[in-house]
């Protein structure tokens, strides 16, 4: 069966995805040209953009924050055919290498991105359900995106995909995949990060930008634990039942 973590043919984008193609546990797949995962649209081509309107692309969903949407807006803003929305993770500045000079240094080699994604969970509750809404009322595809596609895409990707009846295994693999495209996106935010901080020690290798198979499975099984898996806890969130069956209708074949 064909998967979907081969990257699509976008060349202003290096870790863009398609989450159609899973196997769900009624024996269906997720659907293709429905939702794409992708870090964040900064350098879209003409060409690009035909193809994310040929491809059924008609809503963006941009997590990231005030500052990070400043310094880089998305080119997918302000384009005529297509909505653009911001549902912003947090209020203050996160993405590595985008915060001001004076406010020091954002992270650290030691990052555990299991924990940092169980807090999200727990202290991210009304992001959690604006998003989802946000896609449940969409009309036509839905592109989502943070700064790399890996951390706060990741989670509602993983969200998406259980809610759908992926299994755990699938959901891991979709989540892993995006270190090996986004090698390219960390040599720049690590040249920017050493511009402000020559004086720090960061590594392509280090921790952080790494998308461990634990990482995502510390979070599941939270989800599992707390809340009796993905659908318990996007319930917990205040989604509500009919906008979890519309997710499920435009996901699944």
């Amino acid at each position: 069966m064909e998967k979907c973590y081969r990257r699509l043919p976008i060349s202003g984008l290096l870790n863009a995805r398609d989450l159609g193609g899973y196997p769900t546990n009624d024996g269906r797949i997720t659907k293709f040209n429905t939702l794409i995962r992708s870090e964040a649209p900064l350098k879209l081509t003409d060409k690009d953009l035909e193809f994310l309107r040929e491809y059924g692309i008609t809503t963006s969903i941009d997590f990231r924050g005030d500052r990070e949407v400043e310094r880089q807006p998305s080119s997918l803003k302000d384009i005529e055919w297509l909505r653009y929305l911001r549902s912003p993770t947090f209020n203050e500045q996160v993405a590595f290498g985008s915060r001001k000079k004076e406010q020091g240094p954002a992270v650290t080699s030691y990052v555990d991105w299991g924990e940092k994604y169980v807090e999200m969970a727990d202290g991210c509750k009304d992001w959690v359900r604006r998003t989802l809404e946000l896609i449940s009322e969409s009309t036509g595809g839905v592109i989502i995106n943070c700064t790399t596609g890996k951390d706060r895409t990741g989670m509602i990707s993983a969200l998406l995909l259980g809610l759908c009846g992926v299994s755990n295994d699938d959901i891991t693999a979709d989540y892993c995949v995006s270190e090996v495209y986004l090698t390219p996106v960390y040599e720049d935010l690590i040249r920017i990060y050493l511009e402000h901080w020559p004086d720090e020690t960061v590594r392509i290798t280090d921790p952080f930008f790494k998308t461990s198979p634990k990482n995502i499975q510390r979070l599941l099984g939270y989800f599992e634990k707390e809340y009796g898996g993905v659908t318990g806890y996007v319930t917990a969130c205040g989604v509500r039942d009919d906008s979890i069956g519309s997710i499920r209708r435009k996901l699944v074949v």
